[in-house]
């Protein structure tokens, strides 16, 4: 029977939550108070009802979700507290859990070396984050009931249904120890539609690591009770809209040659199918030889150097195999190749002959890789640089784009820090939101994370938003709070996060700017630069986003007879 390691430790933050919830400050239950509030705006621990940003009313899409916080305080502890949602169809209930962090993220990235050095968080640390998002079953259609964790709980209200075509007003309800409160959100929803998610949606992936779920779940990898976890972990990043999927399908055999698992690649192309991964990605044929930034590079799983003649047999062999699966699958327009992940400019060279191997025995496969500077000119057909490296060397990334026919997609990971988007912890919440604003802007195609589900062996990821130590080139500083996940390991399986929600909502941006801009693009400029005027230089307030947002649905529908 499968375990869940992290089960007790999602406990103890349960209860170190409770603790940390509990004031001796505030009203009797029976006149606890409640409030809607922004879900693009961070709650805290210490939040309060009076001080929440509000919000009466949502715009969203034909086929968009509605989000909402209820925000409630003056509970007592232990008591029973039930939310609800009129109308019911399609509710989802979440008890929003918080995270502690200790340190901020450096103005470069990575953390801090000294305490208030970054000037640009949107919260000093220490402080406790409402990012888990813990799925509660219903109580009732459309409602849901737990004890409350202290005299301040808040809850995450989700719909992926909106009622009807034509505005309405969600009621909700928060009862507690025999009183209740009514609230209500204008729900205005629009003629504008999103695409599936899939083929026609913004190019979008995280990593899933799936060792990660096996060791996190103590579940043997690619037994049936990892396939069925693994299928819920991929229905939450479809439901995060990620169309785009890298697959695991190398092994080594005992002589030390890859091999395509032929019968695990079907059974995820299937899985693929299931939940819209239009998108795929071939795992890294090369990594570092000696350590992060080294210059030369071993074939996958040998410490073979890619530029000897051993290596380049090895990444022959293993490219061979993928092509030779990506033809009989018919997946050569879906699929892209990763060689090497974050080259730099001391393997620039090694890297052009790992490349020119992959694409001899993969002709026709478009290969991409995270880039950090613009100086493999003609090595990639999909640049991949961080949204910081991409403003700084834009000209170039339009040269590649005009002459060499090249794409590029963005990423962001421990870097960068300071004003710079990113999806940390003690950034704005506006701010992996806005990525997608930003990407269609600059005409970038897609957005990659490595960090799914990446919480290290060392890392608690309901109490320890970053590993303890992270060695290497930064000196054992430690990766930014949240870089390592965004989703967490719940009992049963994967709960979402307020990150992925935010990003999420950011994804459904993208697709309708996309429309708008193919037929307006004069419209969609400047309906984005009301949010967006560059990676570093945003709308930093729920109230501008909420402005904006509504201006694109209205330019969408204007445009649907």
């Amino acid at each position: 029977m499968a375990r869940t390691v992290f089960c007790r430790a999602a406990g103890r933050a349960k209860a170190a939550v409770a603790a940390a919830l509990f004031c001796a400050a505030g009203v009797p239950a029976a006149g606890f108070e409640a409030a809607v509030a922004d879900p693009m705006e961070w709650l805290y621990a210490d939040s309060t009802v009076a001080g929440a940003v509000r919000m009466a009313e949502i715009d969203v899409p034909a086929n968009g979700v509605v989000d909402a916080n209820i925000l409630v305080e003056g509970l007592e502890p232990g008591a029973e507290v039930k939310v609800s949602a009129e109308p019911a169809a399609g509710a989802e209930w979440y008890a929003m859990r918080a995270i502690p962090v200790k340190r901020n993220t450096g103005v470069r990235g990575f953390l801090e070396a000294k305490p208030g050095q970054n000037p640009h968080v949107a919260r000093r640390a220490p402080f406790e984050v409402f990012d888990i998002l813990e799925p509660l079953k219903p109580a009732a259609p459309g409602a849901a009931a737990v004890a409350a964790p202290g005299r301040m709980a808040a809850f995450r209200f989700r719909s992926a249904r909106p009622a009807g075509a034509a505005p309405y007003t969600l009621r909700f309800k928060v009862s507690h120890r025999g009183a209740e409160r009514e609230l209500a959100l204008k729900v205005n929803v629009w003629k504008a539609k999103l695409p599936p998610v899939g083929k026609d949606s913004f190019k979008y992936v995280n990593w899933i690591s799936e060792a990660c779920i096996a060791r996190t779940h103590g579940l043997e990898i690619w037994s049936e009770e990892f396939w069925a976890m693994l299928d819920k972990y991929f229905a939450l990043a479809a439901s995060g809209r990620q169309n785009m999927l890298r697959l695991q399908v190398l092994e080594m055999d005992a002589d030390g040659r890859s091999r395509l698992d032929g019968a695990r690649m079907e059974r995820l192309l299937a899985l693929c199918g299931r939940h819209g991964f239009w998108y795929l990605c071939g795992p890294h044929l090369a990594g570092f030889s000696n350590g992060w930034g080294s210059p030369t590079f071993y074939a996958r799983g040998t410490t073979n150097v890619t530029t000897t003649d051993a290596g380049a047999l090895a990444i022959a062999r293993a490219a061979r195999q993928l092509h030779a699966a990506i033809e009989k699958y018919g997946l050569r327009d879906r699929w892209y190749q990763h060689v090497a992940d974050e080259p730099g400019g001391k393997n620039v060279s090694e890297y052009r002959i790992t490349a020119g191997i992959v694409r001899r025995y993969m002709p026709g496969v478009r290969t991409v890789d995270a880039v950090e500077e613009p100086s493999f000119a003609g090595a990639m057909d999909v640049w991949c640089p961080k949204v910081d490296s991409f403003e700084r060397n834009r000209a170039k990334y339009d040269v590649y784009r005009r002459d060499f026919g090249d794409s590029v997609w963005c990423y962001t990971c421990c870097v960068p820090g300071g004003k710079w988007m990113n999806r940390t912890l003690d950034g704005e919440l506006l701010r992996p939101a806005l990525i997608p604003w930003g990407a269609t802007m600059y005409g970038i195609d897609g957005f990659l994370h490595w960090g799914f589900n990446c919480w290290q062996r060392d890392q608690d990821p309901f109490k320890e938003p970053y590993p303890k130590k992270w060695g290497g080139a930064n000196n054992g500083n430690s990766l930014p709070p949240g870089d390592t996940h965004i989703v967490y390991p719940g009992p049963d399986g994967p709960w979402p996060s307020v990150r992925l929600e935010s990003t999420r909502s950011g994804m459904e941006d993208a697709d309708l700017l996309l429309a708008l801009r193919g037929k307006d693009p004069a419209r969609a400029d400047a309906v984005t630069r009301m949010a967006v005027r560059g990676f570093a230089d945003y709308a930093k307030t729920c109230p501008e986003y909420r402005k904006a947002r509504k201006a694109l649905l209205e330019a969408v529908s204007d445009t649907i007879k």
